[in-house]
């Protein structure tokens, strides 16, 4: 076996873990968007958005 077929292989075997961590992120980043503009959190995304209008106090 060659040197290119075998990093071809190699490749191959270590596909899974690559599919494996693609399914977790996917997963981790529709959990995240889901909490963020769950209606839960809209009083507090609304404040959030009006934060740079906001007066600071700063004189």
């Amino acid at each position: 076996m060659n040197t290119v077929t075998r990093a071809a292989a190699e490749t191959v075997q270590l596909g899974w873990m690559l599919g494996l961590m693609t399914v977790v992120f996917l997963v981790f980043f529709v959990g995240w968007t889901v909490w963020a503009y769950s209606p839960k959190r809209r009083e507090e995304m609304e404040e959030a958005s009006r934060m740079p209008f906001m007066d600071g106090g700063i004189e």
